[in-house]
Order: C-alpha cells, then sequence, then structure tokens
C-alpha cells in the first residue's frame, strides 16, 4: 500500500483550520428527521410491494382464463352427446346460434381451416334469417310451414316431449336448402341447438347416442352404450319416431356397444323400428302457459277414419296443457275423398273469421288430413275466402310440417 504524504500532526492541523459547522436542530428533530426518512423508505417499499402484488394477480388471472377456456372446451365436448361419426360429419357448419362441439385439434393449420369455414357458414345464414324469435318476441302459435315455402330452403322437425313428459310435441325450424344425404348431420346439429324451455317443453336434446346413416337414405342406425338411461325413457321412441317421420326415414336400426339390438325397458329387445309416415290422428294444442306459444300436437290415440279424427280434434284433454284444436262452433255437414283428395263441405252455420284462432284450428284438419294419407284438401261453402294465407277458393296443399319457430 502507498504510504501517506502526511502524518497525523499535519492532518490534525488541517482539520483545525476547516470552518466550524454546528446543527442548531435538537434532539427531537433529528429524531422527527430521522423517522421520516423511514417512514418514506417504508412507504416506497410498501408501494413497490403492492405492485408486484398486482402483477402476479394479473398473470395468474391470465393464467386461469387460459384454463377455464381450456375446461369450458372439454366440457362442451364432454356434454355433446348425440353425434355423428366422423367419416359421416360434413364440414358445411350450418345453422347460426348452433353450439358447435367437434373436437378440439392440435394442429394449427386445420383449426384455422375450420374457424375461417364456420365464420363463412354463419356469414350466409345470416343473410338468410334463420335464427330463432328473439326472447320476448314468441308469436302467439306458430304457422306450419308448406312445400312452396321450401323452393330455396329446407325444414328440419324434431319430436320434444312436452314439459311433463306427456307427449311428443313437433317443433319445426327453416334452414338454407340442403341436400337430403345431409339430413342427420343437421338433425344433430338441431338437436344441440334448441332452445326447447323457450317454447314451454321438457329440456330433452341431446341424446347420449350415436347417430348415423344406414345403407339406403330411408334408413338410420343409433347405437346405444349399456347403460344409456335412453332405454328406460318411455318416451325415445316416440320422439323418434316423430322426429324421422317428415324425413323421408322409414327405419331405425338399433345396436348396443356393437351389437345388434337394443333391450329398452318399456318395448323389450328390438334390432329396428319401422317409422310409420300415416298415423291416423288427431291434432290438439299445447300451450304450457300464456307466455308461450300455442302449438299443434299430435295425438297418443289412432282413429280409425278421417271423419272421426275431426270430431276428436274438438274434444278436451284430460292432459295438463292440451285443449282442443278445433272450436265446437267450426262444423261440417259431409266430408268426401277420392284418392289423396278430401273435401270437407262446411255447415251453414259454422262459424270462420280469418282470425289466428281459425287459422290454426284449419291447420290442425290440413294435419289431421296428412296423417290420413292426403295431400289436399277442399273446403266448401265457406262463408269467406280467405283466412291467413290460406285460400279457401280452392284446394289446399297439406303443410310439410307444424309449428315453424322461425
Amino acid at each position: 500500500m502507498k504510504k501517506s504524504p502526511w502524518n497525523e500532526n499535519e492532518i490534525e492541523d488541517m482539520l483545525r483550520e476547516l470552518p466550524k459547522l454546528k446543527d442548531n436542530r435538537t434532539k427531537e428533530e433529528v429524531m422527527r428527521g430521522i423517522y421520516a426518512k423511514k417512514k418514506k423508505k417504508r412507504s416506497l417499499q410498501l408501494i413497490a410491494g403492492i405492485a408486484s402484488l398486482f402483477l402476479m394477480i394479473v398473470f395468474a388471472s391470465a393464467i386461469w382464463m387460459g384454463r377455464g377456456y381450456e375446461i369450458s372446451q372439454g366440457e362442451q365436448e364432454s356434454n355433446r352427446k348425440l353425434s355423428v361419426p366422423e367419416s359421416e360429419q360434413s364440414s358445411d357448419y350450418e345453422g347460426r346460434g348452433a353450439k358447435t362441439k367437434e373436437n378440439r385439434s392440435e394442429d394449427g393449420q386445420e383449426n384455422q381451416a375450420l374457424s375461417s369455414k364456420h365464420a363463412e357458414m354463419q356469414s350466409k345464414d345470416e343473410a338468410l334469417d334463420i335464427e330463432p324469435f328473439a326472447h320476448g318476441q314468441e308469436k302467439a302459435f306458430a304457422h306450419a310451414i308448406y312445400e312452396d315455402e321450401l323452393k330455396h330452403s329446407s325444414a328440419i322437425t324434431l319430436g320434444v316431449p312436452d314439459d311433463q313428459m306427456n307427449i311428443i310435441v313437433p317443433i319445426s325450424i327453416k334452414l338454407r336448402a340442403f341436400d337430403e344425404s345431409d339430413t342427420l348431420n343437421q338433425l344433430v346439429r338441431q338437436m344441440a341447438a334448441i332452445d326447447e324451455k323457450r317454447y314451454g317443453l321438457a329440456d330433452y336434446f341431446p341424446l347420449d347416442v350415436s347417430f348415423n346413416e344406414g345403407n339406403d337414405k330411408n334408413t338410420a342406425h343409433i347405437e346405444f352404450q349399456e347403460d344409456s338411461p335412453l332405454l328406460d325413457d318411455g318416451l325415445f321412441l316416440l320422439s323418434m319416431e316423430e322426429t324421422l317421420s317428415y324425413h323421408n326415414i322409414e327405419k331405425l336400426i338399433f345396436t348396443t356397444d356393437g351389437k345388434q339390438g337394443a333391450r329398452f325397458s318399456h318395448g323389450g329387445f328390438l334390432t329396428k323400428l319401422d317409422i310409420p309416415q300415416y298415423k291416423h290422428r288427431t291434432y290438439l294444442l299445447y300451450q304450457k302457459n300464456e307466455s308461450s306459444p300455442r302449438l299443434l300436437v299430435p295425438s297418443t290415440a289412432q282413429y280409425q277414419d278421417f271423419a272421426e279424427a275431426l270430431q276428436a280434434g274438438k274434444r278436451q284433454s284430460e292432459i295438463n296443457g292440451i285443449s282442443p284444436a278445433i272450436p265446437t262452433d267450426l262444423n261440417w255437414e259431409r266430408i268426401k275423398s277420392i284418392g289423396n283428395h278430401v273435401t270437407i263441405h262446411l255447415s251453414e252455420d259454422s262459424a270462420l273469421e280469418n282470425s289466428e284462432q281459425v287459422l290454426q284450428a284449419l291447420e290442425a284438419i290440413l294435419f289431421i288430413a296428412k296423417d290420413f294419407g292426403y295431400e289436399t284438401v277442399k273446403f266448401e261453402n265457406a262463408p269467406i275466402e280467405k283466412v291467413g294465407h290460406l285460400d279457401l277458393t280452392g284446394d289446399i296443399a297439406v303443410p310439410r310440417a307444424p309449428n315453424q319457430m322461425n
């Protein structure tokens, strides 16, 4: 170490020559200053700690939200009950408002392609207005869908149990036109998308089964798991009959865990179910409450002839929410049928006015005719020429499907 050039005496002399410094503060003032500095330092430390904690919360929230999104996607996948095998699924994601429940792909390019396709389909559906009624805007009753309305669109009909699980109510949705070969895919999508409670019906769909096409376009396959609760559901077969009868499906084939047939607690062991196209039923009205729309619903009973079924449409029902679809003051004198055409000659005293109630009554008569295999109906001796969109001066084609929901 280098030796200092000054000795102790020289250093003392230099210190004596320095000006004197005097602190006039009291001891208390000095202590307050020290305390203030410490307090300021602690405040800075506290602020820094709070900032660090805030950043940790932000990062933790971001991580949790990301994890929540993944869980949500997983829940959607696990909640998907009714599915079409991948080999049968179409890449066309139509139907605005449908709940897309496809498997998440680990391939980024595939995800991007699916998102692009979905956005494209949404854009097309928006242009064609296939969104169901907005909440609070349901009509007093739902009109039927007629064949001439489907030149550039298609219809899907689902048989949904009522709120008390007593009867099956057909609900129809008009979509942009799709090929008949895509019917089952469209059924699956609409089963996943429909909000049954909105119309006063049971929350029934989707279903815990696998649904795919048969060997021909008039056959469908349903595969159950051995412990499926649908095997104990007394309304399941009725729901499938009602649903498939509107889509040219004549036979339903059952398998359970890959084995032929299914054992139903209410129907025994079945390998197939024939879907009748004409069930000879009457039509009634279902309405859960005043805020729900009035819906046409087929009866559970069958009738020998058309005239008997018409008269049954006026009778009261013991089922809660069910009422006659045909008013007692709408009468007829005679009924005549030739081939697939039937003529109803109305009585002179028949009350017939241009109202929603009468229009729904006439549509109920048209559906009863359809259930007996008639294709056109003529109302003779009608006191007015039109009821709603129905022209009573000529033959009326029976509707394609009841209770349009959009």
